[in-house]
């Protein structure tokens, strides 16, 4: 697993990254990007699905919904899903290779600390882990589950150029849009 904590300047830059930097490299690979709030998983599903990606959230739906759109995430008829920590719990697929955490999870309690159970959660066993931090919040929470989960966490600079992001990608052994690599 390769992880990799990227800060940015705004949240607006978090879609941007999102679209332009990763998923833009690999192609129709299944990702779960993880978010805290209802109204990030809506405006980022609008922003990647206007862009053209087979993408669909969970955050609004009815649990009969819910669970037509996790099978068909799990059957390939959409590629990214983009879930709430209160369905990470019991969510999981095997094919995903690629996390993305929007938001990093925090405690229900106190949401100064990170949720570590739920980081390691989402992140086991991925090819690539991508945690966008977006102010001096973000960064203290990544610091503690760094000491927590003694992970090799790389941090990546915003200016870092698409070509970095797909060597990135390449390193984790995903398999990215027009290349055939072997993992």
């Amino acid at each position: 697993m390769s992880c990799y904590k990227v800060n940015l300047g705004d949240e607006a830059s978090k879609i941007s990254v999102i679209r332009d930097k990763i998923l833009m490299k690999t192609g129709q690979q299944q990702t779960i990007i993880y978010v805290n709030k209802r109204a990030n998983s809506m405006r980022l599903c609008q922003a990647l699905a206007d862009y053209g990606y087979k993408v669909s959230t969970e955050s609004a739906a009815t649990p009969q919904h819910r669970d037509q759109i996790i099978n068909d995430f799990k059957h390939g008829l959409i590629n990214i899903i983009i879930v709430t920590s209160l369905i990470a719990i019991d969510f999981d697929h095997p094919q995903v290779n690629l996390v993305i955490n929007y938001d990093l999870p925090v405690s229900v309690y106190n949401p100064t600390e990170p949720h570590i159970e739920v980081y390691l959660f989402r992140i086991r066993d991925k090819g690539a882990v991508f945690n966008l931090l977006c102010g001096d919040t973000d960064n203290m929470l990544m610091e503690k589950i760094e000491r927590e989960v003694n992970y090799n966490v790389t941090e990546v600079s915003s200016w870092v150029t698409e070509d970095d992001y797909k060597n990135m990608l390449i390193e984790a052994g995903l398999k990215l849009k027009g290349l055939c690599i072997d993992s």
